[in-house]
C-alpha cells in the first residue's frame, strides 16, 4: 500500500532535525557598559523553541534570568524575550552565535557579543 504523504512527512522531519541542531547552551562575556568588569551571558536554546537568557556582572552576586522563545531562519536566530518586548538577533556560525541586532539601551554598542556553544 502506497503512502502519498510519506515524502512530505520525511521532509518535515528533516527540517525539524535541522532546526533543532543548533539547540544548546551558548556562553560569552563582554566588557560591562559601566566600565568595570565583564558581563557574562548565557543563552539556552531548547529543541522545543523555548529560550532562556541569564546575565551576570563580574563581582556582583545577582543574576538576571529571562525566558522566551527562539526561531531560526537560515543562519539567523531570533531570540524573543519578555513576552516579545525584547528581541536579540544572532547569526549562527558553526558553534557560535554572533550578535547582529539588539536593544542598545540594554546592551550598549557592543551588544551581547559572540556566544560559543558550551
Amino acid at each position: 500500500m502506497s503512502r502519498p504523504y510519506a515524502p512530505a512527512l520525511a521532509l518535515l522531519l528533516l527540517a525539524a532535525c535541522a532546526g533543532a541542531s543548533i539547540a544548546g547552551i551558548y556562553e560569552g562575556a563582554v566588557p560591562a557598559a559601566s566600565g568595570g568588569g565583564e558581563r557574562h551571558v548565557r543563552v539556552t536554546l531548547d529543541p522545543d523553541g523555548a529560550a532562556t537568557m541569564t546575565t551576570a556582572f563580574s563581582g556582583r552576586p545577582s543574576r538576571s534570568l529571562v525566558k522566551g522563545t527562539w526561531v531560526r531562519d537560515g543562519d539567523r536566530v531570533a531570540v524573543n524575550l519578555d513576552n516579545g518586548r525584547t528581541q536579540l538577533v544572532f547569526d549562527y556560525s558553526g558553534d557560535r552565535l554572533v550578535a547582529r541586532d539588539w536593544d542598545r539601551s540594554q546592551w550598549g554598542d557592543q551588544g551581547p557579543g559572540v556566544l560559543t556553544r558550551r
